[in-house]
């Protein structure tokens, strides 16, 4: 199975057997919309392509061309995933015509693989904006919160203050910074650590029991160290969702 998680900056590509990621790819969002053929974009070497592709998606333009050239090139319609489809979990969220469809496959994630019928679960998605969701032990998808993430909020500082220096987007080594690009650095990220282990918190308060937190996202590597140990990190969680959604509405078939 090909699991296709098509981002506002990125599309992760996920060759799978089962919850098993076999290889990986990625490719830019905008190469795709920009008009480029998704399949050479991809860079396969001559892999095969599967016959069972699951896509959920952000940018409803860029699924098109996508669905577009499996069908016109290899004659495979993908199975793209909406806020409509089984997941195996429920939702009390009022505004669903304005929920990302991620959101959704990341906590049906947590909940079969991790959370589910133990504790509550909290997913936090670290890319363009970093999500922190809720789902209770018996999987309804109660909703959460958006903020900038941790690229987009430091390219918006900069684009306010032009004269900041420019800092290297990894693991910050001072906390207490002694210069200003040390300083900008932990402000930007060990502040994006905080932002996540804070509002995670609260959260749980408001859950009334201790929840399983999850972080993915390419992002989360780098603020890893700032994190608790019981933070169960797994970068793929959307493309392992995706391969248990497609499992849900087709093993009857």
């Amino acid at each position: 199975m090909l699991a296709i998680d098509v981002g506002n900056t990125h599309i992760t590509c996920a060759f799978m057997e089962e919850s098993e990621i076999r290889l990986l790819r990625r490719v830019s969002t905008e190469d795709c919309l920009s008009g480029s053929a998704f399949l050479d974009l991809l860079d396969l070497d001559g892999k095969p392509v599967p016959d069972r592709v699951v896509i959920c998606s952000v940018r409803r333009a860029a699924t098109g061309a996508i669905c577009r050239d499996f069908r016109e090139g290899l004659g495979i319609s993908p199975f793209v995933v909406s806020n409509d489809t089984p997941m195996g979990i429920t939702t009390s969220y009022r505004s669903m015509d304005t929920l990302g469809t991620d959101r959704l496959v990341d906590a049906a994630a947590c909940h079969h693989l991790y959370s589910g019928g133990r504790a509550p679960g909290i997913v936090i998605d670290m890319g363009t904006a970093t999500t922190v969701d809720c789902i209770t032990e018996a999987g309804e998808f109660l909703g959460g919160a958006i903020v900038p993430g941790l690229l987009s909020a430091y390219r918006g500082l900069l684009a306010a203050a032009p004269e900041l220096p420019d800092i290297a987007i990894s693991p910050v080594e001072n906390l207490i910074g002694t210069t200003t690009k040390e300083c900008l650095r932990s402000g930007v990220i060990a502040g994006h650590a905080a932002l996540i282990r804070g509002l995670s918190s609260l959260m749980a308060d408001r859950l009334g029991k201790k929840p399983l937190v999850v972080v993915t996202g390419g992002l989360a590597r780098v603020i890893d160290a700032l994190l608790p140990a019981d933070y169960v990190r797994d970068e793929h969680l959307t493309v392992k969702g995706l391969s248990i959604i497609h499992s849900i509405n087709t093993s009857s078939g």
